[in-house]
Protein backbone atom coordinates (compact mmCIF):
# COMPACT_ATOMS: atom_id res chain seq x y z
CA UNK A 1 0.00 0.00 0.00
CA UNK A 2 2.91 2.56 0.70
CA UNK A 3 4.38 2.02 -2.85
CA UNK A 4 0.95 2.81 -4.13
CA UNK A 5 0.51 5.89 -2.46
CA UNK A 6 4.29 7.09 -2.90
CA UNK A 7 3.69 5.90 -6.82
CA UNK A 8 0.96 7.65 -6.83
CA UNK A 9 2.37 10.95 -5.43
CA UNK A 10 5.14 10.88 -7.70
CA UNK A 11 2.97 10.52 -10.63
CA UNK A 12 0.59 13.58 -9.48
CA UNK A 13 3.94 15.81 -8.98
CA UNK A 14 5.57 14.97 -12.18
CA UNK A 15 1.80 15.95 -13.47
CA UNK A 16 1.08 19.02 -12.26
CA UNK A 17 4.71 19.83 -12.69
CA UNK A 18 4.52 19.40 -16.36
CA UNK A 19 1.15 20.62 -16.97
CA UNK A 20 1.75 24.34 -15.19
CA UNK A 21 3.38 25.38 -18.24
CA UNK A 22 0.04 26.08 -19.77
CA UNK A 23 -1.36 27.28 -16.56
CA UNK A 24 1.31 29.84 -16.14
CA UNK A 25 1.31 33.11 -18.18
CA UNK A 26 4.25 33.33 -20.73
CA UNK A 27 7.76 34.35 -19.29
CA UNK A 28 9.24 37.57 -20.75
CA UNK A 29 11.03 37.38 -23.74
CA UNK A 30 13.97 40.41 -24.43
CA UNK A 31 14.13 42.41 -27.93
CA UNK A 32 16.73 41.04 -29.58
CA UNK A 33 18.63 44.20 -31.81
CA UNK A 34 21.65 43.90 -34.11
CA UNK A 35 23.31 46.10 -36.43
CA UNK A 36 23.68 49.84 -36.91
CA UNK A 37 20.22 51.51 -35.51
CA UNK A 38 20.17 55.04 -37.23
CA UNK A 39 17.57 57.65 -35.80
CA UNK A 40 15.38 59.20 -37.90
CA UNK A 41 17.10 62.87 -37.39
CA UNK A 42 20.33 61.47 -38.25
CA UNK A 43 18.92 59.59 -40.99
CA UNK A 44 17.04 63.35 -42.01
CA UNK A 45 20.72 65.12 -42.15
CA UNK A 46 22.08 62.65 -44.95
CA UNK A 47 22.24 64.39 -48.37
CA UNK A 48 23.65 63.07 -51.45
CA UNK A 49 27.19 65.47 -52.07
CA UNK A 50 28.59 64.33 -48.39
CA UNK A 51 32.17 63.45 -48.17
CA UNK A 52 32.63 59.81 -46.65
CA UNK A 53 33.95 61.57 -43.60
CA UNK A 54 30.96 63.39 -42.98
CA UNK A 55 28.73 60.23 -43.55
CA UNK A 56 30.86 58.22 -41.14
CA UNK A 57 30.52 60.81 -37.98
CA UNK A 58 26.71 60.92 -38.50
CA UNK A 59 25.87 57.21 -39.01
CA UNK A 60 28.65 55.50 -37.83
CA UNK A 61 30.57 52.98 -39.64
CA UNK A 62 28.52 50.60 -41.44
CA UNK A 63 27.84 47.37 -41.18
CA UNK A 64 28.36 46.02 -44.64
CA UNK A 65 31.61 47.29 -46.60
CA UNK A 66 32.46 45.12 -49.04
CA UNK A 67 35.78 44.76 -50.81
CA UNK A 68 34.43 44.18 -54.32
CA UNK A 69 32.32 47.03 -54.13
CA UNK A 70 34.01 49.42 -52.36
CA UNK A 71 31.17 52.60 -53.14
CA UNK A 72 28.87 50.80 -51.83
CA UNK A 73 28.04 50.74 -47.75
CA UNK A 74 25.03 49.18 -46.05
CA UNK A 75 23.94 49.79 -42.92
CA UNK A 76 21.24 47.32 -41.23
CA UNK A 77 19.10 46.84 -38.20
CA UNK A 78 17.05 44.08 -37.32
CA UNK A 79 15.01 44.02 -34.35
CA UNK A 80 12.82 41.21 -33.42
CA UNK A 81 10.25 41.85 -30.13
CA UNK A 82 10.31 39.59 -27.51
CA UNK A 83 6.22 38.53 -29.07
CA UNK A 84 6.55 39.95 -32.23
CA UNK A 85 7.36 39.80 -35.43
CA UNK A 86 11.37 40.65 -36.55
CA UNK A 87 11.76 43.91 -38.76
CA UNK A 88 15.22 44.67 -40.74
CA UNK A 89 15.80 48.12 -41.64
CA UNK A 90 18.73 48.75 -44.46
CA UNK A 91 20.08 51.67 -45.76
CA UNK A 92 22.11 51.64 -48.52
CA UNK A 93 24.54 54.15 -49.33
CA UNK A 94 26.71 54.65 -52.79
CA UNK A 95 29.34 56.76 -53.60
CA UNK A 96 31.17 58.44 -56.43
CA UNK A 97 35.07 58.36 -55.24
CA UNK A 98 34.67 60.45 -52.05
CA UNK A 99 31.25 61.92 -52.35
CA UNK A 100 27.80 60.57 -51.42
CA UNK A 101 26.24 60.23 -54.72
CA UNK A 102 23.06 57.77 -53.97
CA UNK A 103 20.38 56.93 -51.25
CA UNK A 104 18.36 53.65 -50.73
CA UNK A 105 16.76 53.70 -47.65
CA UNK A 106 14.50 50.63 -47.51
CA UNK A 107 12.79 49.23 -44.61
CA UNK A 108 10.62 45.54 -44.53
CA UNK A 109 9.03 42.70 -42.66
CA UNK A 110 9.89 39.84 -44.08
CA UNK A 111 7.46 37.41 -44.94
CA UNK A 112 6.95 34.17 -42.99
Amino acid sequence: MKTFIFTFLILLVSGISTSCTSILPDAHKIDIQQGNAIKAEDLNKLTTGMAKKLVLLLLGTPLIQDIFHKDRWDYVYTIKPGNGEIKIMRLTLYFKGDILDKIDNVSYVPES
